[in-house]
Protein backbone atom coordinates (compact mmCIF):
# COMPACT_ATOMS: atom_id res chain seq x y z
CA UNK A 1 0.00 0.00 0.00
CA UNK A 2 1.48 3.19 -1.04
CA UNK A 3 1.64 6.25 0.79
CA UNK A 4 -0.99 8.35 -1.43
CA UNK A 5 -3.66 5.57 -0.45
CA UNK A 6 -2.58 5.53 3.15
CA UNK A 7 -3.17 8.97 3.26
CA UNK A 8 -6.89 8.78 1.75
CA UNK A 9 -7.58 6.16 4.51
CA UNK A 10 -6.29 8.83 7.33
CA UNK A 11 -8.05 11.79 5.09
CA UNK A 12 -11.37 9.45 5.33
CA UNK A 13 -11.01 8.96 8.99
CA UNK A 14 -10.36 12.66 9.18
CA UNK A 15 -13.60 13.60 7.15
CA UNK A 16 -15.51 11.06 9.62
CA UNK A 17 -14.46 12.59 12.59
CA UNK A 18 -15.20 15.87 11.45
CA UNK A 19 -18.74 14.80 10.87
CA UNK A 20 -18.90 13.50 14.14
CA UNK A 21 -17.31 16.65 15.81
CA UNK A 22 -19.98 18.81 14.19
CA UNK A 23 -23.21 16.68 13.53
CA UNK A 24 -23.70 15.41 17.37
CA UNK A 25 -25.19 18.40 17.58
CA UNK A 26 -27.82 17.86 15.52
CA UNK A 27 -28.76 14.34 16.83
CA UNK A 28 -28.66 15.40 20.91
CA UNK A 29 -28.51 19.41 21.02
CA UNK A 30 -32.28 19.81 21.35
CA UNK A 31 -32.30 17.08 24.32
CA UNK A 32 -29.66 19.06 25.87
CA UNK A 33 -31.91 22.36 25.63
CA UNK A 34 -34.46 21.04 26.99
CA UNK A 35 -32.81 20.10 29.68
CA UNK A 36 -33.29 16.22 29.38
CA UNK A 37 -29.62 14.88 28.82
CA UNK A 38 -25.84 16.82 29.82
CA UNK A 39 -23.88 16.98 26.84
CA UNK A 40 -21.57 14.47 27.64
CA UNK A 41 -24.07 11.82 27.82
CA UNK A 42 -25.57 13.05 24.70
CA UNK A 43 -22.37 12.77 22.93
CA UNK A 44 -21.79 9.07 24.04
CA UNK A 45 -25.06 8.18 22.77
CA UNK A 46 -24.56 9.68 19.32
CA UNK A 47 -21.37 8.10 18.82
CA UNK A 48 -22.98 4.68 19.37
CA UNK A 49 -25.90 5.37 17.13
CA UNK A 50 -23.51 6.63 14.42
CA UNK A 51 -21.84 3.78 14.47
CA UNK A 52 -24.65 1.34 14.08
CA UNK A 53 -26.18 3.60 11.64
CA UNK A 54 -22.88 3.53 9.24
CA UNK A 55 -22.77 -0.67 9.85
CA UNK A 56 -25.95 -1.44 9.20
CA UNK A 57 -27.32 1.36 6.69
CA UNK A 58 -24.82 3.25 5.09
CA UNK A 59 -23.97 1.24 1.87
CA UNK A 60 -26.79 3.30 -0.39
CA UNK A 61 -25.36 6.51 0.05
CA UNK A 62 -21.78 5.82 0.21
CA UNK A 63 -22.34 4.17 -3.13
CA UNK A 64 -23.65 6.97 -4.68
CA UNK A 65 -21.10 9.88 -3.20
CA UNK A 66 -18.51 6.76 -4.77
CA UNK A 67 -19.64 6.27 -7.99
CA UNK A 68 -22.72 7.91 -8.69
CA UNK A 69 -21.56 11.41 -9.04
CA UNK A 70 -18.13 10.57 -10.61
CA UNK A 71 -16.40 7.11 -10.58
CA UNK A 72 -13.75 7.32 -8.08
CA UNK A 73 -11.88 4.65 -10.04
CA UNK A 74 -11.27 6.61 -12.95
CA UNK A 75 -9.88 9.08 -11.13
CA UNK A 76 -6.46 9.85 -9.97
CA UNK A 77 -5.60 9.09 -6.14
CA UNK A 78 -4.75 13.11 -5.21
CA UNK A 79 -7.56 14.31 -6.10
CA UNK A 80 -9.45 11.86 -4.19
CA UNK A 81 -7.01 12.95 -1.63
CA UNK A 82 -7.23 16.62 -1.92
CA UNK A 83 -11.36 16.51 -1.94
CA UNK A 84 -11.21 14.53 1.22
CA UNK A 85 -8.64 17.13 2.85
CA UNK A 86 -10.61 20.68 1.66
CA UNK A 87 -13.77 18.68 3.29
CA UNK A 88 -12.40 18.20 6.26
CA UNK A 89 -10.34 20.81 6.80
CA UNK A 90 -13.50 23.37 6.15
CA UNK A 91 -16.15 21.13 8.78
CA UNK A 92 -13.35 22.00 11.24
CA UNK A 93 -13.27 25.24 10.67
CA UNK A 94 -16.96 25.41 10.49
CA UNK A 95 -17.07 23.69 14.23
CA UNK A 96 -14.58 26.08 15.85
CA UNK A 97 -16.67 28.79 15.04
CA UNK A 98 -20.11 26.71 16.50
CA UNK A 99 -21.38 26.46 12.97
CA UNK A 100 -23.37 23.62 12.22
CA UNK A 101 -22.78 22.46 7.81
CA UNK A 102 -23.22 19.95 5.72
CA UNK A 103 -20.02 17.73 4.98
CA UNK A 104 -22.29 16.00 1.85
CA UNK A 105 -22.14 19.74 0.48
CA UNK A 106 -18.46 20.10 1.42
CA UNK A 107 -17.15 16.47 -0.65
CA UNK A 108 -19.62 17.68 -3.43
CA UNK A 109 -17.96 20.44 -3.62
CA UNK A 110 -14.54 19.46 -3.68
CA UNK A 111 -15.63 16.86 -6.46
CA UNK A 112 -17.16 20.19 -8.40
CA UNK A 113 -13.59 21.26 -8.21
CA UNK A 114 -11.86 18.26 -9.28
CA UNK A 115 -14.36 17.92 -12.38
CA UNK A 116 -13.74 21.84 -13.34
CA UNK A 117 -9.51 21.72 -13.72
CA UNK A 118 -9.46 18.03 -14.52
CA UNK A 119 -12.01 17.54 -16.88
CA UNK A 120 -12.67 14.33 -15.52
CA UNK A 121 -16.77 12.34 -15.92
CA UNK A 122 -18.63 14.48 -13.65
CA UNK A 123 -22.13 13.23 -13.47
CA UNK A 124 -23.17 17.43 -13.31
CA UNK A 125 -26.80 17.03 -13.35
CA UNK A 126 -27.23 13.99 -10.54
CA UNK A 127 -25.27 16.35 -8.44
CA UNK A 128 -26.88 19.42 -9.21
CA UNK A 129 -29.92 17.33 -8.08
CA UNK A 130 -28.06 15.95 -4.73
CA UNK A 131 -27.13 19.43 -3.94
CA UNK A 132 -31.32 21.14 -4.16
CA UNK A 133 -32.45 18.15 -2.79
CA UNK A 134 -30.11 19.29 0.25
CA UNK A 135 -32.45 22.21 0.51
CA UNK A 136 -35.30 19.90 0.51
CA UNK A 137 -34.33 18.28 3.60
CA UNK A 138 -34.89 21.06 6.13
CA UNK A 139 -38.67 21.58 4.31
CA UNK A 140 -39.63 18.10 4.75
CA UNK A 141 -37.59 18.48 8.70
CA UNK A 142 -40.03 21.64 9.22
CA UNK A 143 -42.86 20.11 8.33
CA UNK A 144 -43.23 16.61 10.24
CA UNK A 145 -42.09 18.70 13.10
CA UNK A 146 -44.56 21.30 12.99
CA UNK A 147 -46.92 18.48 12.47
CA UNK A 148 -45.55 16.20 15.46
CA UNK A 149 -45.32 19.15 17.82
CA UNK A 150 -49.30 19.89 17.02
CA UNK A 151 -50.08 15.76 17.38
CA UNK A 152 -47.98 16.16 20.50
CA UNK A 153 -50.83 19.02 21.84
CA UNK A 154 -53.85 17.11 20.86
CA UNK A 155 -52.66 13.59 22.89
CA UNK A 156 -52.20 15.64 25.84
CA UNK A 157 -55.67 16.91 26.12
CA UNK A 158 -56.60 13.23 25.96
CA UNK A 159 -54.23 11.58 28.39
CA UNK A 160 -53.06 12.42 31.61
CA UNK A 161 -50.06 14.60 31.62
CA UNK A 162 -48.10 13.04 34.59
CA UNK A 163 -48.46 9.87 32.07
CA UNK A 164 -47.39 11.97 29.05
CA UNK A 165 -44.59 14.06 30.67
CA UNK A 166 -42.86 10.54 32.00
CA UNK A 167 -43.01 8.93 28.44
CA UNK A 168 -41.88 12.08 26.93
CA UNK A 169 -38.08 12.38 28.29
CA UNK A 170 -37.62 9.23 26.57
CA UNK A 171 -39.46 9.69 23.37
CA UNK A 172 -36.58 12.69 23.08
CA UNK A 173 -33.72 10.46 23.79
CA UNK A 174 -35.41 7.80 21.22
CA UNK A 175 -35.79 10.52 18.74
CA UNK A 176 -31.91 11.95 19.37
CA UNK A 177 -30.94 8.20 19.40
CA UNK A 178 -32.84 8.05 16.10
CA UNK A 179 -31.74 11.06 14.29
CA UNK A 180 -27.88 9.72 15.04
CA UNK A 181 -28.31 6.64 13.91
CA UNK A 182 -29.90 8.19 10.26
CA UNK A 183 -26.43 10.73 10.34
CA UNK A 184 -24.10 7.81 10.78
CA UNK A 185 -25.87 5.96 7.47
CA UNK A 186 -26.16 9.24 5.50
CA UNK A 187 -23.03 10.56 6.20
CA UNK A 188 -20.77 7.48 6.05
CA UNK A 189 -20.78 8.21 2.57
CA UNK A 190 -18.88 11.72 3.08
CA UNK A 191 -15.92 10.16 4.47
CA UNK A 192 -15.60 6.88 2.89
CA UNK A 193 -17.60 6.85 -0.39
CA UNK A 194 -14.81 7.99 -2.49
CA UNK A 195 -12.42 5.55 -0.39
CA UNK A 196 -14.42 2.40 -1.56
CA UNK A 197 -15.39 3.86 -4.40
CA UNK A 198 -11.29 3.63 -5.91
CA UNK A 199 -11.52 0.42 -4.72
CA UNK A 200 -8.84 1.16 -1.58
CA UNK A 201 -11.35 -0.29 0.79
CA UNK A 202 -13.98 -2.72 0.74
CA UNK A 203 -17.43 -1.79 1.76
CA UNK A 204 -17.84 -3.39 5.43
CA UNK A 205 -14.33 -2.59 6.11
CA UNK A 206 -14.92 1.06 5.37
CA UNK A 207 -18.45 1.20 7.08
CA UNK A 208 -16.73 0.22 10.17
CA UNK A 209 -13.58 2.51 10.02
CA UNK A 210 -15.87 5.41 9.34
CA UNK A 211 -18.71 4.44 11.95
CA UNK A 212 -15.97 4.67 14.62
CA UNK A 213 -14.22 8.21 13.03
CA UNK A 214 -17.82 9.84 13.46
CA UNK A 215 -18.28 8.28 17.21
CA UNK A 216 -14.56 9.73 17.84
CA UNK A 217 -15.50 12.91 16.49
CA UNK A 218 -18.75 13.29 18.51
CA UNK A 219 -17.26 12.35 22.03
CA UNK A 220 -13.97 15.24 21.21
CA UNK A 221 -15.52 18.02 20.00
CA UNK A 222 -19.71 17.46 19.54
CA UNK A 223 -19.89 19.83 22.10
CA UNK A 224 -19.48 23.28 20.47
CA UNK A 225 -22.14 23.05 17.88
CA UNK A 226 -24.56 21.18 20.22
CA UNK A 227 -24.55 25.00 22.26
CA UNK A 228 -25.55 26.53 19.06
CA UNK A 229 -28.19 23.85 18.28
CA UNK A 230 -29.66 23.49 21.79
CA UNK A 231 -29.86 26.91 22.71
CA UNK A 232 -29.22 29.74 20.11
CA UNK A 233 -31.80 29.18 17.46
CA UNK A 234 -35.25 29.58 19.60
CA UNK A 235 -35.91 28.12 22.98
CA UNK A 236 -36.75 24.48 23.30
CA UNK A 237 -39.41 22.52 25.98
CA UNK A 238 -39.14 18.33 26.09
CA UNK A 239 -42.12 17.86 23.29
CA UNK A 240 -40.18 20.66 21.26
CA UNK A 241 -37.17 18.78 21.38
CA UNK A 242 -39.01 15.72 20.55
CA UNK A 243 -40.44 16.92 17.61
CA UNK A 244 -37.55 18.63 16.26
CA UNK A 245 -35.34 15.46 16.62
CA UNK A 246 -37.98 13.01 15.07
CA UNK A 247 -39.34 15.25 12.58
CA UNK A 248 -35.27 15.46 10.99
CA UNK A 249 -34.84 12.00 11.52
CA UNK A 250 -37.68 10.88 9.36
CA UNK A 251 -36.72 13.24 6.91
CA UNK A 252 -32.88 12.26 7.05
CA UNK A 253 -33.75 8.26 7.25
CA UNK A 254 -36.01 8.98 3.71
CA UNK A 255 -33.36 9.98 2.23
CA UNK A 256 -30.79 7.91 3.09
CA UNK A 257 -32.81 4.16 2.38
CA UNK A 258 -33.02 6.34 -1.40
CA UNK A 259 -29.12 6.76 -1.54
CA UNK A 260 -29.68 10.46 -1.51
CA UNK A 261 -26.73 12.44 0.32
CA UNK A 262 -28.00 15.01 2.81
CA UNK A 263 -27.04 16.84 5.80
CA UNK A 264 -28.52 16.47 9.49
CA UNK A 265 -27.18 20.10 9.31
CA UNK A 266 -29.73 20.74 7.09
CA UNK A 267 -32.12 18.43 8.81
CA UNK A 268 -32.08 19.37 12.46
CA UNK A 269 -32.61 23.43 11.76
CA UNK A 270 -35.31 22.83 9.59
CA UNK A 271 -37.20 20.54 12.86
CA UNK A 272 -36.04 23.20 15.05
CA UNK A 273 -37.22 26.29 13.17
CA UNK A 274 -40.70 24.07 12.46
CA UNK A 275 -41.27 24.07 16.15
CA UNK A 276 -40.66 27.61 16.83
CA UNK A 277 -43.18 28.58 13.89
CA UNK A 278 -45.56 26.56 16.18
CA UNK A 279 -44.89 29.79 18.40
CA UNK A 280 -44.81 32.46 15.53
CA UNK A 281 -42.21 33.01 13.51
CA UNK A 282 -40.93 35.95 16.20
CA UNK A 283 -39.92 32.78 18.49
CA UNK A 284 -37.13 32.37 16.03
CA UNK A 285 -33.50 34.01 16.70
CA UNK A 286 -33.07 35.19 12.87
CA UNK A 287 -29.48 36.22 13.30
CA UNK A 288 -28.74 33.02 14.58
CA UNK A 289 -30.81 31.58 10.96
CA UNK A 290 -29.22 33.73 9.03
CA UNK A 291 -25.55 32.79 9.94
CA UNK A 292 -26.63 29.25 9.37
CA UNK A 293 -27.81 29.70 5.93
CA UNK A 294 -24.91 31.82 4.93
CA UNK A 295 -22.89 28.92 5.80
CA UNK A 296 -24.50 26.55 3.84
CA UNK A 297 -24.51 28.71 0.66
CA UNK A 298 -20.64 29.57 1.10
CA UNK A 299 -19.92 25.49 1.71
CA UNK A 300 -19.43 23.83 -2.24
CA UNK A 301 -18.11 27.41 -3.28
CA UNK A 302 -15.38 26.97 -0.68
CA UNK A 303 -14.50 23.76 -0.45
CA UNK A 304 -14.43 24.00 -4.63
CA UNK A 305 -11.71 26.39 -4.13
CA UNK A 306 -9.76 24.34 -1.46
CA UNK A 307 -9.87 21.36 -2.85
CA UNK A 308 -8.26 23.02 -6.17
CA UNK A 309 -5.77 24.90 -4.08
CA UNK A 310 -5.04 21.35 -1.95
CA UNK A 311 -4.63 19.56 -5.30
CA UNK A 312 -2.15 22.13 -6.84
CA UNK A 313 0.11 21.78 -4.22
CA UNK A 314 -0.19 18.36 -3.29
CA UNK A 315 0.87 17.99 -6.89
CA UNK A 316 4.28 19.73 -6.57
CA UNK A 317 5.50 17.06 -3.77
CA UNK A 318 4.02 14.12 -6.06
Amino acid sequence: MDIITILIIVCGIFVGWTIGTNDAANCMGTAVGAGLTSYRKAVWIVAFMALLGAVISGRAVAKTMGKGIVDASAIPLISILAVLIAAGLYVTIMTFLSLPVSTSQAVMGGIAGMGLILGVNVKWFTLSKIFLLGFVTPILALVFSYILYKLYARIVVLKPFLFIERFLGWAVLLSGAFLAYSMGANNLGNSMGLVTGSNILGMFSACVIGGIAMGFGSVTLGIRVMKTISTRITELSAHGAFAAQAGSAIAIYILSVFGVPTSTSFGIVGGVAGVGLVKGIGALQKDTLKRILSGWIMTPIATAVLAIIVFKIIEVFV
